[in-house]
Parts: C-alpha cells; sequence; structure tokens
C-alpha cells in the first residue's frame, strides 16, 4: 500500500539520520508527581503571567503572542525508530496520521526585522476521537544548552524549531524539536510566510520532527508532511502545549504555568475581538473535521495498525 511504501521510506531516512541512537541516551527521570505546594505556587504563577497576556491580547484584540500565522494540512509519517521515547505512543509506533501545522512570527515585528518563528503543530485524534497531541514549537538551535533558548529568525527553514520545555514518557525526559529537511525547496518570496506557500505547494515541503535529551542534539523520530493551506479562518486555531496523552506528559514548572496562563490569554482575545469566540469555535470544528477527511486510514483501519505492529516487531532495532 502507499501508505506502507510512505511509512518505510520515512522508516529508512530517519534511521540513516540517526545512526547508533538509543533511547537510553534519554535522561531519565522517574514518575515523581508535582507536589501540592509547587502547583499551588505554579497556578498562583500562571494566573499572574496569563492576567498579562490577557491584556496584551485585549489590546491586539486577537493572540497575544503568534498573532498572525498560516495553518496548512500535514502528515505526520513515524518510523517507530529506536531513538524514539519507548513509552511515548505517538513517537514510537509506526504509523500514519493526519495532522495540522501553523507558521508564525512570535512577537508580531514589522518586516524586515528577523523575529522568532513559531511552528505549531496538531496531530489530530492522536489518542481517539477528539484526543489530540499538540507541539508548540519556536525557532531554535540544534546544540545542547541552546536548544532551550528561542532564537530570531527570517525564513521558517533557517532554524530548528524546539519545545524548549521538557517532556517525559515513562522513565525518559526530553525536549521535542523539528527541524528542516534539506531535501525540502528553499523558493524566493519577499515573506517567510510566501516562501512557505511556493514550498508546500510543490508537494516536498518537510520536516523532521525529533525528539533530544537535555544535553543531547536532536535525533529525528518522525517526518511531518506538509500540505495545502487551510482557509484563513483556521488561524483562530487555539494550540495548546498540554494537549497530550499516550504516555507523553509535559514536565515542569513552566509547563503547569502554562495550563493556567494559556487559557486566559485565548479567552480574553476571544472575547474583546469582534467575532472572536465564533471564529474561535469554527477553527476548532474545521479541526476536528479534518482528522477522518484528511487521514489514510479506512475502515479497516484496526486490520493495518496490527499488521504495521505486526512488521515492526520483525524489524531489527
Amino acid at each position: 500500500m502507499a501508505a506502507a511504501r510512505a511509512r518505510d521510506a520515512a522508516t529508512d531516512r530517519l534511521a540513516a539520520a540517526s545512526p547508533g541512537s538509543s533511547p537510553d541516551r534519554m535522561t531519565a527521570a522517574g514518575p515523581r508527581p508535582m507536589a501540592r505546594a509547587v502547583r499551588a505556587a505554579a497556578a498562583a504563577a500562571g494566573v499572574g503571567v496569563g492576567a498579562v497576556l490577557a491584556l496584551v491580547a485585549a489590546a491586539r484584540r486577537g493572540k497575544a503572542v503568534h498573532p498572525h500565522g498560516e495553518v496548512y494540512a500535514a502528515r505526520l509519517v513515524v518510523g517507530g525508530v529506536p531513538a524514539a521515547p519507548a513509552a511515548a505512543q505517538l513517537l514510537a509506533t509506526a504509523g500514519e496520521h493526519a495532522a495540522l501545522v501553523r507558521f508564525s512570527r512570535s512577537l508580531g515585528l514589522p518586516r524586515p526585522l528577523p523575529d522568532l518563528l513559531g511552528m505549531s503543530i496538531r496531530v489530530l485524534d492522536a489518542y481517539g476521537r477528539g484526543l489530540h497531541q499538540d507541539f508548540l514549537l519556536v525557532s531554535s538551535s540544534d546544540r545542547p544548552v541552546f536548544h532551550h533558548l528561542f532564537l530570531p529568525a527570517k525564513d521558517v527553514q533557517q532554524r530548528p524549531y524546539s519545545s524548549s520545555l521538557p517532556y517525559r514518557a515513562g522513565t525518559q525526559r526530553f525536549i521535542v524539536g523539528a527541524m528542516p529537511d534539506p531535501d525540502s525547496p528553499r523558493p524566493a518570496g519577499e515573506t517567510e510566510l510566501e516562501r512557505v506557500r511556493i514550498a508546500a505547494a510543490t508537494g516536498r515541503l518537510r520536516f523532521q520532527l525529533a525528539v533530544a535529551a537535555p544535553m543531547a542534539r536532536f535525533t529525528p523520530v518522525a517526518e511531518l508532511h506538509v500540505g495545502a493551506p487551510l482557509p484563513t479562518a483556521v488561524d483562530a486555531l487555539r494550540f495548546l502545549p498540554l494537549n497530550a496523552g499516550g504516555g507523553l506528559e509535559p514536565l515542569g514548572l513552566l509547563n503547569e504555568m502554562r495550563r493556567y496562563a494559556y487559557p486566559m490569554s485565548q479567552w480574553a482575545w476571544g472575547r474583546t475581538r469582534r467575532d472572536g469566540a465564533r471564529m474561535q469555535r469554527e477553527a476548532e470544528r474545521v479541526s476536528d473535521a479534518r482528522a477522518p477527511s484528511f487521514s489514510h486510514h479506512s475502515p479497516s483501519a484496526p486490520r493495518s495498525r496490527a499488521t504495521s505492529a505486526g512488521e515492526l516487531a520483525t524489524r531489527p532495532r
């Protein structure tokens, strides 16, 4: 099947990009629930940050950060390579998933000034109907320590992207990133968003979804194929870093703060912008509707998944 061939090709490319990689390189982090006092402190700080972001969103009558962007349909092809965190269902299991990807400028600085560039990925129905996985990534570096920092860029394919903040899956701790594929087209264009549109129209625009231990470089575990642009209304989509599951858990105090800050900011711009709440609902409706129509899975999907699991079990690891 075409989907199986695409998945096998992606597996080969990912394996070639990460020779000798092993999940054992990830930092061990046992499942230690956050203490009640720390959660309370994170909640208080998150509400404070959320209040500031809400004021910015209200003043802008739009998103406080990453105010303008473009959303594309996408496919995430997971190769099931050994470098993937074993307890992260989405990243460790070979398969193909419908997705959305949004490219944006973070601070909204006037061009031609460089800006922090955002890449938000939603893997649709990753864990069941309506249970999506969101990754919120910002232009960064593929160097230990530096991939915890945000770095400005002038083009969406200039730098790697990083979650900056850690995830945990089982006993492994890591950050998630995306790296431009060296074989993707790099057309000319006046703005970074125009260049994305032109590159996506070729059908060959790809990024490598990757993971990195805190003191290691990124290792590819999946390929993101960028497809056609979606209607402008979808730009109102609300990505949330805590949309996660399947053993993949955002970790730490700052991620806990985002639990409170992000919804406050999103609520503010939805209520202060004309028709903002309606735009948010419509964007979510389009997002939810993309899953069954864009996915390659057919009514025989359970059998396909079983076959993939069997193939995965017989591959050398």
